[in-house]
Protein backbone atom coordinates (compact mmCIF):
# COMPACT_ATOMS: atom_id res chain seq x y z
CA UNK A 1 0.00 0.00 0.00
CA UNK A 2 1.39 3.36 -1.01
CA UNK A 3 2.23 5.99 1.57
CA UNK A 4 -0.31 8.44 0.18
CA UNK A 5 -3.06 5.83 0.48
CA UNK A 6 -2.11 5.08 4.09
CA UNK A 7 -2.17 8.76 5.02
CA UNK A 8 -5.46 9.27 3.18
CA UNK A 9 -7.05 6.31 5.00
CA UNK A 10 -5.97 7.88 8.28
CA UNK A 11 -7.12 11.42 7.48
CA UNK A 12 -10.34 10.88 5.50
CA UNK A 13 -12.30 9.24 8.40
CA UNK A 14 -11.29 12.10 10.68
CA UNK A 15 -12.42 14.65 8.08
CA UNK A 16 -15.73 12.86 7.54
CA UNK A 17 -16.36 12.53 11.28
CA UNK A 18 -15.53 16.20 11.82
CA UNK A 19 -17.84 17.31 9.02
CA UNK A 20 -20.57 14.95 10.28
CA UNK A 21 -20.35 16.38 13.79
CA UNK A 22 -20.22 19.91 12.39
CA UNK A 23 -23.27 19.14 10.24
CA UNK A 24 -25.24 17.84 13.24
CA UNK A 25 -24.28 20.90 15.25
CA UNK A 26 -25.20 23.19 12.37
CA UNK A 27 -28.60 21.54 11.93
CA UNK A 28 -29.25 21.79 15.67
CA UNK A 29 -28.29 25.45 15.71
CA UNK A 30 -30.30 26.06 12.56
CA UNK A 31 -33.38 24.45 14.13
CA UNK A 32 -32.96 26.57 17.25
CA UNK A 33 -32.50 29.71 15.18
CA UNK A 34 -35.56 28.87 13.09
CA UNK A 35 -37.63 28.59 16.23
CA UNK A 36 -36.26 31.85 17.56
CA UNK A 37 -36.84 33.55 14.22
CA UNK A 38 -40.38 32.18 14.05
CA UNK A 39 -41.21 33.44 17.54
CA UNK A 40 -39.61 36.79 16.75
CA UNK A 41 -41.75 37.04 13.61
CA UNK A 42 -44.87 36.09 15.57
CA UNK A 43 -44.05 38.59 18.34
CA UNK A 44 -43.59 41.30 15.74
CA UNK A 45 -46.93 40.55 14.08
CA UNK A 46 -48.95 40.35 17.28
CA UNK A 47 -47.27 43.45 18.76
CA UNK A 48 -48.18 45.41 15.62
CA UNK A 49 -51.76 44.15 15.89
CA UNK A 50 -51.87 45.03 19.59
CA UNK A 51 -50.77 48.56 18.76
CA UNK A 52 -53.73 48.86 16.41
CA UNK A 53 -56.07 47.56 19.12
CA UNK A 54 -54.66 50.03 21.66
CA UNK A 55 -54.96 52.89 19.14
CA UNK A 56 -58.66 52.17 18.53
CA UNK A 57 -59.33 51.92 22.24
CA UNK A 58 -57.54 55.21 22.89
CA UNK A 59 -59.65 56.88 20.18
CA UNK A 60 -62.77 55.73 22.00
CA UNK A 61 -61.45 57.02 25.29
CA UNK A 62 -60.35 60.33 23.80
CA UNK A 63 -63.81 60.92 22.33
CA UNK A 64 -65.55 59.65 25.44
CA UNK A 65 -67.15 56.80 23.52
CA UNK A 66 -65.63 53.86 25.40
CA UNK A 67 -68.86 53.34 27.36
CA UNK A 68 -71.18 53.37 24.35
CA UNK A 69 -71.66 49.79 23.19
CA UNK A 70 -72.38 50.57 19.55
CA UNK A 71 -69.21 52.61 19.13
CA UNK A 72 -67.14 50.02 20.96
CA UNK A 73 -68.55 47.30 18.70
CA UNK A 74 -67.84 49.39 15.61
CA UNK A 75 -64.27 49.99 16.62
CA UNK A 76 -63.83 46.33 17.48
CA UNK A 77 -65.11 45.41 14.00
CA UNK A 78 -62.50 47.75 12.53
CA UNK A 79 -59.89 45.86 14.53
CA UNK A 80 -61.22 42.56 13.15
CA UNK A 81 -61.02 43.92 9.60
CA UNK A 82 -57.45 45.12 10.20
CA UNK A 83 -56.53 41.64 11.41
CA UNK A 84 -58.02 40.03 8.30
CA UNK A 85 -56.15 42.50 6.09
CA UNK A 86 -52.76 41.84 7.66
CA UNK A 87 -50.22 40.19 5.38
CA UNK A 88 -49.30 37.07 7.31
CA UNK A 89 -48.06 33.64 6.33
CA UNK A 90 -50.63 31.22 4.91
CA UNK A 91 -49.90 28.67 7.63
CA UNK A 92 -50.54 31.20 10.42
CA UNK A 93 -53.56 33.08 11.70
CA UNK A 94 -54.65 35.75 14.14
CA UNK A 95 -57.58 35.12 16.41
CA UNK A 96 -59.15 36.69 19.48
CA UNK A 97 -60.92 34.93 22.33
CA UNK A 98 -62.58 36.33 25.40
CA UNK A 99 -61.53 35.50 28.94
CA UNK A 100 -64.02 32.59 28.99
CA UNK A 101 -62.47 30.96 25.95
CA UNK A 102 -65.10 31.94 23.34
CA UNK A 103 -63.87 32.87 19.89
CA UNK A 104 -64.40 36.49 18.94
CA UNK A 105 -62.43 36.73 15.70
CA UNK A 106 -60.21 34.56 13.47
CA UNK A 107 -58.33 35.68 10.37
CA UNK A 108 -59.13 32.47 8.49
CA UNK A 109 -61.94 29.95 8.37
CA UNK A 110 -62.26 27.96 11.53
CA UNK A 111 -64.44 25.67 13.54
CA UNK A 112 -65.53 27.63 16.58
CA UNK A 113 -66.22 24.48 18.55
CA UNK A 114 -62.76 23.09 17.79
CA UNK A 115 -61.12 26.43 18.53
CA UNK A 116 -62.89 26.55 21.89
CA UNK A 117 -61.88 23.03 22.81
CA UNK A 118 -58.26 23.49 21.83
CA UNK A 119 -57.56 27.12 22.63
CA UNK A 120 -60.21 27.82 25.29
CA UNK A 121 -58.09 26.49 28.19
CA UNK A 122 -55.13 28.46 26.97
CA UNK A 123 -57.20 31.67 26.74
CA UNK A 124 -58.67 31.23 30.22
CA UNK A 125 -55.22 30.57 31.71
CA UNK A 126 -53.76 33.59 29.94
CA UNK A 127 -56.62 35.84 31.08
CA UNK A 128 -55.97 34.83 34.67
CA UNK A 129 -52.28 35.67 34.27
CA UNK A 130 -51.28 32.11 34.95
CA UNK A 131 -49.31 31.68 31.73
CA UNK A 132 -47.92 33.79 28.96
CA UNK A 133 -47.67 30.77 26.66
CA UNK A 134 -49.38 27.41 27.02
CA UNK A 135 -46.12 25.73 27.87
CA UNK A 136 -42.46 26.63 28.07
CA UNK A 137 -41.82 26.62 24.33
CA UNK A 138 -45.17 28.02 23.14
CA UNK A 139 -46.64 24.95 21.49
CA UNK A 140 -50.02 23.24 21.58
CA UNK A 141 -50.93 19.87 20.05
CA UNK A 142 -54.20 18.98 18.37
CA UNK A 143 -54.69 15.66 16.57
CA UNK A 144 -50.92 15.27 16.45
CA UNK A 145 -50.67 18.67 14.76
CA UNK A 146 -48.18 20.93 16.49
CA UNK A 147 -48.91 24.63 16.54
CA UNK A 148 -46.67 27.44 17.75
CA UNK A 149 -48.24 30.55 19.19
CA UNK A 150 -47.77 33.81 21.05
CA UNK A 151 -50.49 35.44 23.17
CA UNK A 152 -51.31 38.89 24.50
CA UNK A 153 -54.04 39.95 26.92
CA UNK A 154 -55.98 43.21 26.36
CA UNK A 155 -57.83 43.76 29.63
CA UNK A 156 -60.01 46.80 28.66
CA UNK A 157 -61.97 44.64 26.22
CA UNK A 158 -61.35 41.39 28.08
CA UNK A 159 -59.60 39.98 25.06
CA UNK A 160 -56.96 37.30 24.70
CA UNK A 161 -55.19 37.81 21.38
CA UNK A 162 -53.36 34.90 19.72
CA UNK A 163 -51.04 34.60 16.77
CA UNK A 164 -50.53 30.93 15.88
CA UNK A 165 -48.44 29.21 13.22
CA UNK A 166 -48.47 25.63 11.99
CA UNK A 167 -45.21 24.01 13.04
CA UNK A 168 -45.27 21.87 9.90
CA UNK A 169 -44.04 24.84 7.89
CA UNK A 170 -41.09 25.13 10.23
CA UNK A 171 -40.43 21.40 9.90
CA UNK A 172 -40.47 21.73 6.12
CA UNK A 173 -37.98 24.58 6.33
CA UNK A 174 -35.84 22.49 8.68
CA UNK A 175 -35.87 19.58 6.23
CA UNK A 176 -34.87 21.86 3.38
CA UNK A 177 -32.06 23.29 5.47
CA UNK A 178 -31.01 19.78 6.51
CA UNK A 179 -30.91 18.67 2.88
CA UNK A 180 -28.97 21.78 1.90
CA UNK A 181 -26.63 21.32 4.87
CA UNK A 182 -26.10 17.65 3.97
CA UNK A 183 -25.35 18.55 0.37
CA UNK A 184 -22.95 21.28 1.43
CA UNK A 185 -21.31 18.94 3.95
CA UNK A 186 -20.86 16.17 1.39
CA UNK A 187 -19.53 18.61 -1.20
CA UNK A 188 -17.26 20.25 1.35
CA UNK A 189 -15.99 16.85 2.51
CA UNK A 190 -15.22 15.79 -1.05
CA UNK A 191 -13.52 19.09 -1.82
CA UNK A 192 -11.58 19.03 1.44
CA UNK A 193 -10.45 15.44 0.87
CA UNK A 194 -9.38 16.33 -2.67
CA UNK A 195 -7.44 19.35 -1.40
CA UNK A 196 -5.79 17.22 1.31
CA UNK A 197 -4.80 14.56 -1.23
CA UNK A 198 -3.43 17.17 -3.62
CA UNK A 199 -1.48 18.84 -0.82
CA UNK A 200 -0.16 15.47 0.34
CA UNK A 201 0.99 14.65 -3.19
CA UNK A 202 2.51 18.07 -3.79
CA UNK A 203 4.20 18.69 -0.47
CA UNK A 204 4.93 15.16 0.76
CA UNK A 205 4.53 12.27 -1.69
CA UNK A 206 6.21 13.93 -4.69
CA UNK A 207 9.26 15.09 -2.67
CA UNK A 208 9.59 11.63 -1.10
CA UNK A 209 9.44 10.00 -4.54
CA UNK A 210 12.01 12.48 -5.88
CA UNK A 211 14.34 11.77 -2.95
CA UNK A 212 13.79 8.02 -3.45
CA UNK A 213 14.80 8.26 -7.13
CA UNK A 214 17.88 10.26 -6.15
CA UNK A 215 18.81 7.64 -3.53
CA UNK A 216 18.46 4.90 -6.16
CA UNK A 217 20.70 6.83 -8.55
CA UNK A 218 23.31 7.36 -5.82
CA UNK A 219 23.19 3.64 -4.98
CA UNK A 220 23.93 2.86 -8.64
CA UNK A 221 26.99 5.11 -8.53
CA UNK A 222 25.58 8.01 -10.52
CA UNK A 223 26.32 11.54 -9.41
CA UNK A 224 23.35 13.59 -8.25
CA UNK A 225 24.22 17.29 -8.18
CA UNK A 226 20.69 18.62 -7.63
CA UNK A 227 17.54 17.09 -6.15
CA UNK A 228 14.41 18.97 -7.17
CA UNK A 229 13.04 19.46 -3.66
CA UNK A 230 13.29 23.11 -2.61
CA UNK A 231 10.87 23.21 0.31
CA UNK A 232 12.28 24.72 3.49
CA UNK A 233 11.32 21.81 5.72
CA UNK A 234 12.68 18.45 6.81
CA UNK A 235 12.30 17.00 3.31
CA UNK A 236 14.23 19.93 1.85
CA UNK A 237 16.96 19.45 4.46
CA UNK A 238 17.07 15.72 3.61
CA UNK A 239 17.49 16.55 -0.10
CA UNK A 240 20.38 18.92 0.67
CA UNK A 241 22.06 16.28 2.85
CA UNK A 242 21.70 13.71 0.07
CA UNK A 243 23.24 16.13 -2.43
CA UNK A 244 26.21 16.60 -0.08
CA UNK A 245 26.41 12.82 0.42
CA UNK A 246 26.41 12.25 -3.35
CA UNK A 247 29.22 14.77 -3.80
CA UNK A 248 31.23 13.13 -1.00
CA UNK A 249 30.68 9.66 -2.49
CA UNK A 250 31.75 10.87 -5.93
CA UNK A 251 34.88 12.46 -4.45
CA UNK A 252 35.73 9.27 -2.58
CA UNK A 253 35.11 7.20 -5.70
CA UNK A 254 37.39 9.50 -7.70
CA UNK A 255 40.08 9.16 -5.04
CA UNK A 256 39.65 5.36 -5.06
CA UNK A 257 39.87 5.26 -8.85
CA UNK A 258 42.97 7.43 -8.78
CA UNK A 259 44.53 5.24 -6.07
CA UNK A 260 43.70 2.10 -8.06
CA UNK A 261 45.24 3.59 -11.18
CA UNK A 262 48.39 4.51 -9.27
CA UNK A 263 48.50 1.02 -7.74
CA UNK A 264 48.05 -0.58 -11.16
CA UNK A 265 50.84 1.61 -12.52
CA UNK A 266 53.14 0.59 -9.66
CA UNK A 267 52.25 -3.07 -10.19
CA UNK A 268 53.02 -2.73 -13.89
CA UNK A 269 56.33 -1.08 -13.09
CA UNK A 270 57.22 -3.74 -10.53
CA UNK A 271 56.15 -6.49 -12.92
CA UNK A 272 58.25 -4.98 -15.66
CA UNK A 273 61.26 -4.73 -13.32
CA UNK A 274 60.76 -8.31 -12.23
CA UNK A 275 60.47 -9.52 -15.78
CA UNK A 276 63.65 -7.61 -16.64
CA UNK A 277 65.45 -9.13 -13.68
CA UNK A 278 64.22 -12.58 -14.53
CA UNK A 279 65.27 -12.15 -18.12
CA UNK A 280 68.81 -11.34 -16.93
CA UNK A 281 69.05 -14.38 -14.67
CA UNK A 282 70.49 -17.52 -16.29
CA UNK A 283 70.05 -20.72 -14.41
CA UNK A 284 71.36 -24.21 -14.96
CA UNK A 285 68.65 -26.79 -14.87
CA UNK A 286 67.99 -30.25 -16.13
CA UNK A 287 70.51 -33.17 -16.59
CA UNK A 288 73.98 -32.02 -17.64
CA UNK A 289 76.28 -34.69 -19.24
CA UNK A 290 79.76 -34.54 -17.61
CA UNK A 291 82.82 -36.65 -18.22
CA UNK A 292 83.60 -38.87 -15.27
CA UNK A 293 87.36 -38.42 -15.76
CA UNK A 294 88.16 -34.99 -17.13
CA UNK A 295 84.93 -33.41 -15.99
CA UNK A 296 84.16 -31.80 -19.36
CA UNK A 297 80.52 -31.07 -20.10
CA UNK A 298 78.79 -31.89 -23.35
CA UNK A 299 76.62 -29.08 -24.73
CA UNK A 300 73.46 -29.35 -26.81
CA UNK A 301 75.49 -29.45 -30.03
CA UNK A 302 77.51 -32.47 -28.84
CA UNK A 303 80.75 -30.60 -28.12
CA UNK A 304 82.67 -31.20 -24.92
CA UNK A 305 83.50 -27.98 -23.08
CA UNK A 306 85.62 -27.23 -20.12
CA UNK A 307 83.56 -27.11 -16.93
CA UNK A 308 84.42 -23.49 -16.24
CA UNK A 309 83.62 -22.52 -19.82
CA UNK A 310 80.20 -24.16 -19.69
CA UNK A 311 79.34 -22.53 -16.35
CA UNK A 312 80.45 -19.12 -17.60
CA UNK A 313 78.37 -19.42 -20.78
CA UNK A 314 75.23 -20.73 -19.09
CA UNK A 315 75.10 -18.64 -15.92
CA UNK A 316 76.06 -15.30 -14.52
CA UNK A 317 78.77 -16.82 -12.34
CA UNK A 318 82.43 -15.82 -12.83
CA UNK A 319 85.00 -18.44 -11.91
CA UNK A 320 88.43 -17.82 -10.44
CA UNK A 321 91.13 -20.50 -10.28
CA UNK A 322 92.71 -21.92 -7.14
CA UNK A 323 94.11 -25.29 -5.92
CA UNK A 324 92.84 -27.54 -3.22
CA UNK A 325 95.00 -29.15 -0.54
CA UNK A 326 94.93 -32.60 -2.13
CA UNK A 327 95.92 -31.32 -5.57
CA UNK A 328 98.63 -29.15 -4.03
CA UNK A 329 100.15 -32.17 -2.35
CA UNK A 330 99.73 -34.27 -5.48
CA UNK A 331 100.98 -31.88 -8.11
CA UNK A 332 103.21 -29.57 -6.08
CA UNK A 333 104.73 -31.67 -3.33
CA UNK A 334 107.82 -29.51 -3.16
CA UNK A 335 105.82 -26.38 -2.42
CA UNK A 336 104.43 -25.80 0.97
CA UNK A 337 101.22 -24.03 -0.15
CA UNK A 338 99.32 -24.79 2.99
CA UNK A 339 101.08 -23.94 6.23
CA UNK A 340 98.10 -24.78 8.35
CA UNK A 341 97.29 -28.46 8.11
CA UNK A 342 93.65 -27.67 8.91
CA UNK A 343 93.27 -24.91 6.30
CA UNK A 344 90.62 -25.73 3.80
CA UNK A 345 89.30 -28.78 5.65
Amino acid sequence: MKLQTKIALGIIPLVLCSIFVLGLWSMKKTGDNLHQSAFLYMDTIIDAYMQDIVRHHELLQTNGLDTIESFVTAYQNQVYEAGSAMNIAASSHLFIMDADGYLKFCSKENSRQKMRSVWGPVARAAAKGEIFRADDDGHVYDDDIETMYVVRVFSPWNWVVFFAMDHGMLHAAERQIQMATTGIAVGSAGLLILIILLMLRRFFVNPVQTIGRAASAIAKGRQVDRIDVRSKDELGDLARHMEAMSAAIQQQQAEIIKANQELEQRVKERTRDLETALSEIKTLRGIIPICSHCKKIRDDDGYWNQLETYIRDHSEAQLSHGICRECAKKYYPDLDLYDDDTLGE
